[in-house]
């Protein structure tokens, strides 16, 4: 039954690990209510699941060009500043705490989540009636069209990046600053 258990509990973080959501958000709560692990050493096998699960997915959503680069090496340092400062902060906390907070975290990520407004993706048909305003713009418009439009994907900037003057990209490096 334990087996089943750690079957289902490592498939469901697996697929919440590779969606980019936070496996360990079902990894930690399951291992400690279903399997009666402490907080701590729960958080301590999702520190060492999250690596290879981590490796597969970014290697997946690279293939994809799904990862921006714009500001992720300034993220990574001051998060691995972060993890020392919690690696050491962990060691003084009782258990019974530290599932506390780790709990009105959650709960209160839901809530954020729950009433945040979601910026709706622009379908194909908006797109396509957008990208025919931004070709026939001026690189004035243009930038104003790049830098305001929302709700689109990664791939629907390039699309439109294309369509940009390039001899005059400088003048839209400077907008994006």
């Amino acid at each position: 039954m334990k087996f089943f258990i750690l079957f289902l509990i490592g498939l469901i973080s697996g697929v919440i690990s590779g969606m980019g959501i936070g496996g360990g958000a079902v990894l930690i709560p399951a291992l400690c209510i279903l399997l009666d692990f402490e907080q701590k050493t729960a958080q301590n096998i999702n520190l060492i699941y999250f690596i290879p699960t981590a490796i597969i997915a970014l290697i997946t959503h690279f293939k994809n060009k799904n990862v921006e680069k714009n500001g992720l090496f300034k993220v990574i340092i001051f998060g691995c500043f972060g993890a020392i400062l919690g690696s050491f902060l962990v060691i003084y906390l009782d258990n019974k705490l530290l599932s506390k907070i780790f709990g009105y975290f959650l709960i209160f990520m839901g809530i954020l989540e729950f009433f945040k407004k979601g910026i709706k993706k622009m379908d194909k048909q908006q797109f396509e009636k957008l990208k025919q305003e931004f070709i026939n713009s001026d690189t004035d418009k243009k930038i104003e069209i790049y830098i305001t439009a929302e709700g689109l994907t990664q791939l629907q900037y390039k699309e439109l990046l294309k369509a940009y003057p390039y001899q005059e990209i400088d003048k839209l490096e400077k907008a994006l600053a």
